[in-house]
């Protein structure tokens, strides 16, 4: 209902007690101000005065918030949006995430519709990249209380920037496998700035790690999920992965069981020394397993030792027909004596590590080149492999 209220009579009071006073007509059905935008200033780093408080930073207007394509971003860093407070729902979305409110990862139309209301006031802005969100509210008693859980992405944000195809009809796997963490990882060029953690976070492991550990690798059956190799017999070669790099974020999106070999290959690990001879054994039990199916060059990158990357380029970048990575090659008594890193057995030819082994291998009509011995004729050893699939046809 529309209330229309005559001042007259108090403004001339008033005029009457000093100068005159320049009042604007009173509206009480005016639109909310439209949202007003502050363009950011290039920096290296963030003003230490941007840092937003642990459990996020309450919003009482949009005039610091920018949306790039539609995403969100706070003074140069992709953000996202909820409503902190669940006041009676508390209880209901501690206990599981889907029925608390929804975190926002768009301008969508619900946020449209808030800010047309004069409702912002009630969201909070967290740079958080993990899957838990601070909430607080009344517990059924009627305590104030405060917890992490795991909210929820907003449909209709999916739905604005059809993440992962959820515009498209019956398409429920977007929401359902949602990761804020790869999402944020996706839009990543978006932005100027991106934090990983809250300045002060611990760079070192928690301190139940182990007990993560072991209890992340057995929910994955001791098996790598690179690779696949089973390890159960040999957990000593399994290890679990930060994805993000960051060893304090123990959350289960964060982490990823590895053997050792597959783990050294991941990126900015190149510090991890894992002797020959580890490598060769988890080789072997990829060929026991029959988890060394080579289909690709990406294939033979993945299981090789990257010692000898500079081989696989090479014999890539000519055509070479694809290899069989950590094969073993049996004596004469059938058991296996030497294990080659790359080998085309059809043609009895294949690569080493090391002078000692390609030695043994001429002894059993073998030829098995060194890394040394490769680069001294990369052109022979090229001519010897066409040559034997040649034959072989």
């Amino acid at each position: 209902m529309k209330l229309d209220v005559d001042f007259s009579s108090l403004i001339a009071a008033v005029t009457r007690m000093g100068p005159p006073v320049d009042i604007d007509p009173l509206t009480l059905n005016a639109e909310n101000p439209p949202l007003v935008k502050k363009e950011l200033q290039a920096a290296s780093t963030p003003p230490p005065e941007l840092e937003i408080p642990e459990g996020g930073l309450e919003v009482s207007d949009l005039s610091q918030l920018e949306t790039p394509g539609d995403l969100l971003m706070w003074q140069g860093q992709q953000v996202l949006l909820y409503i902190q407070d669940h006041r009676s729902r508390f209880e209901d979305a501690e206990i599981e995430g889907a029925k608390g409110n929804r975190v926002h990862i768009s301008f969508c139309q619900k946020l449209e519709e808030m800010r047309a209301r004069g409702r912002f006031e009630r969201y909070v802005v967290t740079r958080d990249h993990s899957e838990y969100f601070h909430i607080t509210g009344r517990s059924y008693g009627g305590r104030e209380q405060t917890a992490m859980t795991d909210l929820k992405v907003c449909k209709l944000c999916l739905r604005k920037l059809n993440y992962g195809g959820y515009a498209v009809p019956g398409n429920k796997a977007a929401f359902n496998n949602f990761s804020f963490v790869r999402f944020f990882e996706q839009y990543d060029s978006f932005f100027p700035y991106h934090p990983s953690r809250k300045p002060g976070a611990s760079e070192s492991y928690t301190q139940d790690w182990k007990k993560v550990s072991q209890s992340y690798r057995a929910a994955k059956s001791y098996r790598c999920e690179n690779c696949a190799v089973d390890l159960s017999q040999h957990p000593y070669l399994l290890h679990t992965h930060h994805i993000n790099g960051v060893r304090s974020d123990n959350t289960e999106n964060n982490l990823k069981a590895l053997c050792i070999d597959c783990h050294s290959k991941e990126s900015n690990h190149g510090h991890m020394a894992v002797p020959h001879k580890i490598r060769q054994e988890i080789a072997q039990l990829r060929q026991e397993q029959r988890k060394a199916n080579i289909q690709t060059w990406h294939s033979v990158f993945m299981l090789a030792d990257p010692g000898i990357n500079g081989i696989i380029y090479h014999l890539k970048a000519f055509n070479s027909p694809l290899p069989e990575v950590g094969f073993g090659i049996r004596g004469t008594d059938g058991n296996i004596v030497i294990r080659a890193e790359l080998a085309w057995p059809s043609c009895r030819v294949g690569v080493a590590i090391s002078k000692e082994d390609a030695a043994k291998a001429k002894l059993i009509n073998w030829n098995l080149y060194s890394v040394g011995e490769f680069f001294e004729n990369p052109g022979k050893f090229l001519r010897m492999l066409k040559i034997g699939v040649s034959d072989k046809k």
